[in-house]
């Protein structure tokens, strides 16, 4: 409807600017002011037939007061919004409400967030570095969690769960990896990776440690999950599809031996061509996540689900995804790539990189778009978006999250896990599986809370001292609903 006003407007305008179009001004004005009211009752119209719909495309603000109808006693709502020259964090909680100032403007937050970003990839870790490794910054992520929630600290404090709102760079931030203290000890320098090395982050106060975080597209988003949400659980455990075939001449994987990660996370802009993708560039550049099988073969066994419900190579298509009776699935797990939102005349939008046809059609081009997930019929407790970057990749601002979550919760998904960095497959499948081992054994705990143990059972074990580095056990966000519901 906001593409119509827009055309219409663009129309008269361009008409209007010639001498002939002058003399019809108040005609042009007329029929302006007709289309603008017939969008605004059809806009009425779909807001009293649709609310799920309206919520969706359309999502209403939420105050204070409902807001804090909306949590529980142990829960605590931060939403932070960025400024032309600074930028606010807000609290909510059931008992109070309070804000404060952050003094960072949208670039000096990018620039922030892209900074508290580095190191976060697994191969910093697992492969030789050819020249100084650049490690997480334990001091870095401090003073983060001073400027952004040290202002807030005596709101949410003494609150268990974290639902955290953010915009802008702000959503490609894993949250959960604010430091809360000053480091005692930062990682000596050199290349050289050691159990002294790694020791400082073992200890480090993670703010993981004090909260179970949730991620929330926007704060009307809470009515959504809490208000419409379905509460029947579908039967069946699980349904997978990953390792996806998109160029059969050119797919290779890594050598024997090597942790496997996906590709970094691309833009949807790069790869639009005039009226379509260019499915010739996306093959070449979409490496096959050849260990995503494995992945899913693992996770459905830990998780007593059949191997015949996973869909790999050919079968990993978007006619499977669209034809399937997903809505019988408790958990659908993707394993593979994902595109985030690019500024392509409007027409960019997140998808996940399934396998690319021969022959593509209008209803498999092999991208499931957000726009297209909205259409699906789900009842999930769960989706995994596992093995690639899905949230921003290395792009903060992309907010390409918004999106997707809303297109998934709008078919019916309760909670979505999704990876802020290219993911080891053995790292995913301990844990999501340790995450669902938690839930199962006592479902009262929450979802989030669920994920926060297996995070931190991960960096706790003492078996290898890599697992202490958090590129590994870090890299999933739980948004949507991670209360017990």
């Amino acid at each position: 409807m906001l593409t119509l006003q827009r055309d219409t407007d663009k129309a008269i305008v361009t008409i209007m600017a010639t001498r002939d179009g002058q003399k019809e001004r108040p005609k042009f004005e007329a029929i302006r002011r007709d289309v603008g009211s017939r969008l605004a009752s059809i806009a009425a119209d779909i807001d009293k037939r649709f609310p799920d719909y309206a919520a969706l495309t359309s999502p209403k603000p939420l105050g204070a007061e409902e807001t804090q109808k909306l949590l529980g006693a142990d829960e605590a709502l931060v939403f932070i919004q960025s400024g032309y020259e600074e930028s606010y964090v807000f609290v909510v909680t059931r008992e109070s409400f309070g804000w404060a100032t952050i003094a960072l403007d949208p670039k000096a937050l990018s620039d922030k967030v892209a900074a508290f970003r580095r190191g976060l990839k697994v191969e910093d870790i697992a492969q030789p570095a050819s020249g100084r490794r650049t490690l997480f910054d334990l001091a870095g992520a401090h003073e983060l969690y001073g400027l952004l929630l040290g202002p807030v600290e005596g709101l949410i404090k003494g609150k268990r769960n974290l639902l955290v709102v953010p915009s802008g760079a702000l959503t490609a931030l894993p949250f959960h990896l604010l430091v809360t203290e000053k480091p005692a000890a930062t990682p000596p320098p050199g290349d050289t990776i050691t159990a002294q090395t790694l020791a400082p982050y073992r200890n480090a106060a993670w703010l993981l440690k004090r909260h179970a975080v949730t991620v929330l597209p926007s704060v009307a988003s809470l009515r959504a999950l809490r208000v419409f949400a379905r509460q029947d659980h579908a039967e069946k455990s699980m349904i997978g599809f990953g390792d996806p075939i998109f160029n059969a001449e050119r797919e290779g994987g890594a050598q024997s031996g090597q942790r496997r990660v996906a590709a970094e996370t691309r833009g949807y802009a790069d790869f639009w061509q005039g009226a379509g993708v260019d499915r010739a560039l996306l093959g070449q550049v979409l490496v096959r996540l050849e260990d995503t099988a494995d992945e899913l073969k693992a996770v459905a066994k830990k998780l007593g689900g059949p191997s015949n419900e996973l869909y790999l190579r050919e079968a990993a298509s978007e006619t499977n995804v669209k034809s399937l009776s997903l809505r019988d699935y408790r958990i659908i797990y993707f394993a593979t790539h994902g595109l985030v939102a690019g500024d392509v005349k409007g027409l960019g939008e997140p998808s996940l990189a399934l396998t690319l046809p021969q022959k593509p059609t209008e209803k498999d081009d092999g991208l499931l778009t957000a726009s297209e997930v909205a259409a699906l019929s789900l009842n999930a407790d769960w989706v995994v978006l596992s093995a690639c970057n899905t949230i921003a990749g290395d792009k903060p601002g992309a907010e390409a999250l918004s999106g997707l979550a809303r297109a998934f919760f709008y078919a019916g998904a309760r909670a979505l896990l999704v990876s802020h960095w290219a993911v080891d497959s053995a790292a995913a499948t301990r844990l999501t599986t340790s995450t669902f081992d938690i839930l199962r054994s006592d479902p009262k705990l929450g979802r989030a809370e669920a994920l926060r143990r297996a995070m931190l059972t991960y960096a706790n074990d003492n078996s290898d001292p890599v697992n202490a580095y958090p590129a590994l056990w870090a890299p999933f966000s739980l948004i949507g609903e991670g209360a017990a519901r």
